[in-house]
This record gives structure tokens, sequence and C-alpha cells, in this order.
């Protein structure tokens, strides 16, 4: 499944967090803002949990004290 989601969506692995010791999520987002999130087990099945489009990376700027 991440074989296909880069080839046909150009999507890559931009984050992902672990649910148990069983299951992790991973997002995968593409430079057109295209994006998919998988449920994995360790077992190597994977499950779409969401799609969409306009995906947007949030940054965050640490401000100096008094600025």
């Amino acid at each position: 499944m991440i074989k296909a989601l880069g080839e046909k969506f150009r999507e890559n692995p931009t984050a992902l967090g672990v649910v148990n010791p069983n299951v992790i999520v991973e997002v995968f987002v593409s430079d057109q803002g295209t994006w998919t999130i998988l449920a994995s087990d360790t077992r190597g099945q994977s499950c779409v949990v969401s799609v969409g489009e306009g995906w947007e990376s949030a940054v965050t700027t640490a401000a100096l004290p008094g600025a």
C-alpha cells in the first residue's frame, strides 16, 4: 500500500504515531496537498482511515521574550 501511495499519488510518509503495541498510524502527503492516513498492524496489514486534499503543515515559531 505504501508503494502504491508513492507511485500513484506521489505521497510520502510525513508523520506517524503509536496507537498501541500492535498498531501505528501513518500520514502520507504529496507536494500537491493530497493526503492519506493509514493504520497498520504488526502483521503488515494496513487500513485506509481517511484521505483528502489541501494538506497544510503547521509551523510553530517561538517568539523571543519582549518581541
